[in-house]
């Protein structure tokens, strides 16, 4: 059993387009939180989230009411996808930090998560690379690496579990 979180309080938002796993990224974080015993709220807007359509999910860790982010108020932000960086800083607070899915991004941290889901054979995985991209850079703001590690084992497909985790970790070293 993993030792509950104290005081973590934290709103993240990720984007992406759908089929880029972000319903997963968000359930993954959820679950991390109940396994530390970190209050989560959680909130998904999508469009055509199978066909490639804009994906936001809201992310509350700490004793946060309401489910949604106001713009300029978030702690971190993650787009999965390039194309959504501009979104993901719209909602950034004063020295909020956001994390981009790119060789470089102005105004965020790049992370290049397809070539490290390529390398690993493991090409569904750039979103959980991202995830251990920002949780590294960010620990404060999210679930421990051993909560989002156990939560990631019972949610992952028993296929995926490995890749995943693999993922995870080569996300977090670049940190």
């Amino acid at each position: 059993m993993i030792a509950p979180a104290t005081g973590k309080v934290s709103q993240v938002v990720i984007f992406g387009l759908g089929g880029q796993g972000i319903l997963f990224v968000t359930k993954l974080l959820a679950e991390a939180a109940v396994v530390e015993g970190t209050a989560v709220i959680v909130s998904e807007t999508h469009g055509m989230s199978q066909r490639g359509g804009a994906v936001e999910s809201h992310v509350k860790l700490g004793g946060f009411e309401g489910p949604l982010v106001r713009r300029g108020k978030a702690d971190v932000t993650v787009a999965v996808d390039a194309i959504r960086a501009g979104d993901a800083k719209a909602f950034l607070r004063p020295g909020g930090r956001c994390f981009v899915n790119a060789a470089a991004a102005e105004g965020a941290q790049a992370l290049d998560a397809v070539a490290i889901a390529r390398e690993l054979d493991a090409p569904r995985a750039a979103n959980i690379a991202m995830l251990g991209f920002a949780s590294a850079a960010m620990p404060d703001c999210f679930p421990r690496r051993e909560s989002i590690l156990a939560a990631l084992e019972r949610i992952s497909p028993p296929k995926a579990i490995e890749s995943n985790r693999r993922a995870f970790l080569k996300g977090a070293e670049r940190a």
